[in-house]
C-alpha cells in the first residue's frame, strides 16, 4: 500500500500524497470526513470532521500528525486549501490552536 498508494486512494488523492511525503506513513481516508494514519513506529492519529466536508479533514490531519511529531516541513503542502472570493485568495482553511483550559471564578 506505501508503494502505490495511489492505488489504495486513487491517483491525485491528497492520501496518496501524504504518504509519499511522510516516509513509512500508512493512511487510508474513508466516508464522511475520516481519515485514519499510522507511523511505522506504531504512532497513529484518526480524524473524523463532523460536517462530513473533505475540506477541513485534510489540515486537521496534518495539524494531528505534526502533534504526533511528524516534521511539520514534511505537511507544509498539507496546510489547507485556499478559499477563493471574487476569483482570488481570501482566507485559507487550516486547523486552529487549541484552546488552553479557562478557569472560572464563581
Amino acid at each position: 500500500m506505501r508503494e502505490h498508494a495511489e492505488m489504495a486512494s486513487g491517483a491525485g488523492r491528497d492520501v496518496a500524497a501524504l504518504m509519499a511525503a511522510v516516509p513509512g506513513l500508512l493512511a487510508k481516508d474513508g466516508f464522511e470526513g475520516v481519515e485514519v494514519a499510522a507511523l511505522p513506529d506504531g504512532r497513529a492519529v484518526a480524524v473524523k470532521i463532523a460536517d462530513g466536508a473533505n475540506r477541513a479533514r485534510v489540515p486537521v490531519a496534518a495539524a494531528a500528525l505534526a502533534r504526533a511529531g511528524v516534521d511539520p516541513e514534511l505537511l507544509a503542502g498539507f496546510a489547507g486549501e485556499a478559499l477563493l472570493g471574487g476569483g482570488k485568495e481570501v482566507g485559507r482553511v487550516r486547523p486552529v490552536r487549541s484552546l488552553e483550559p479557562v478557569s472560572v471564578c464563581a
